[in-house]
């Protein structure tokens, strides 16, 4: 997952900010004591899920293009 950026474009910024936010999800699975897990831990991994999914649709936006579906003309 981790990769270097070659350079400053909005596509490898975006790349960097879901790169970051899902190594810190995977920390928090590793961290966490998923047999007494407690409902704050759930809620702080369910926030970075949240975070590392809109940071990917971010970059996929920016890396493929916008190909939202339009309505018919």
């Amino acid at each position: 997952m981790i990769r270097l950026a070659a350079d400053n474009t909005p596509v490898e910024a975006a790349w960097a900010a879901f790169d970051h936010a899902a190594i810190v999800f995977n920390r928090l699975y590793r961290d966490d004591n998923l047999i007494t897990d407690s409902a704050e831990a759930r809620g702080r991994r369910m926030k970075q899920a949240e975070e590392v999914l809109r940071l990917w649709n971010a970059w996929r936006a920016l890396y493929l293009g916008d190909d939202s579906p339009r309505p018919a003309a």
